[in-house]
């Protein structure tokens, strides 16, 4: 027996064949349909079933112009440029943007990526704002292991202006004579107290930086021994001098 067809089904089937080739027309690069190819599905399928489709097109083409594509080489546009500091990070802290490294060695990654997890071994939190590169706009600190990191949104991006490498490179930061610094400390380890401090400007340009050791291999019990070595700015100097410098520069 033949199996009857209805016109309903017709037109169901013609309306999934037209929406394929739309999606092909789109993936192919046409992106947009031409009037001749809209009036053809105006005839096939009816005006709103077009109108319908022609605005998932439109709605497509404009979430891409705000927030990019994944697939493409920055998520990022221009029309993120125009937003300030906290902005940028709120959308950082939503997982709607990504963070890079300026190195360019490393993958950007979403926020979202990062384990808040407490019971995790690894995890991370969000932590104050704090201007730490002292442009008057303040960066997001991350706790995390050895001391987390420290990110900062310029130019329409978030960019990881600082971060902790371990127990021999732990994050923190300071602030004296008028400007914050970033500093990378070594207490943990017997025989030294090492400090690296940078200055950055608000582009992530590094405007200083210097190192600050107190050094006593020889006898590791005892930091302030007749063959302890104390370093400020690649020069030895004094312990008095090194006590003086530490107050005013670490707080202690």
């Amino acid at each position: 027996m033949k199996k009857k067809t209805y016109r309903g089904d017709v037109v169901i089937m013609k309306k999934y064949y037209l929406t394929v080739m739309m999606v092909m027309l789109i993936l192919s690069g046409c992106g947009k349909v031409t009037s001749e190819e809209m009036s053809i599905m105006e005839i096939e399928t009816g005006s709103e079933d077009v109108a319908a489709i022609e605005m998932d097109t439109i709605s497509e083409e404009v979430i891409s112009t705000e927030i990019g594509e994944e697939s493409g080489s920055d998520i990022e546009t221009t029309s993120l440029e125009g937003l300030n500091a906290d902005e940028l990070l709120d959308l950082f802290i939503d997982g709607k943007i990504m963070a890079y490294y300026t190195d360019g060695n490393r993958e950007p990654f979403y926020m979202t990526e990062l384990s808040s997890e407490q019971d995790d071994v690894i995890y991370y939190s969000f932590g104050d704002r704090v201007d730490l590169d002292n442009d008057g706009e303040k960066e997001l600190i991350i706790n995390g292991p050895y001391g987390g990191m420290y990110m900062d949104a310029r130019e329409g991006k978030i960019y990881v202006l600082a971060e902790g490498g371990g127990t021999a490179v732990f994050l923190s930061y300071t602030e004296f004579d008028g400007k914050t610094w970033i500093v990378h400390s070594d207490t943990t380890h017997a025989g030294r107290r090492m400090y690296d401090f940078t200055l950055y400007d608000g582009m992530g340009n590094v405007v200083d930086e210097f190192n600050f050791y107190k050094e006593f291999w020889e006898t590791p019990d005892v930091e302030d021994g007749p063959d302890t070595v104390y370093t400020y700015r690649d020069e030895q100097i004094t312990q008095e001098e090194y006590e003086e410098l530490r107050v005013k520069m670490l707080g202690y």
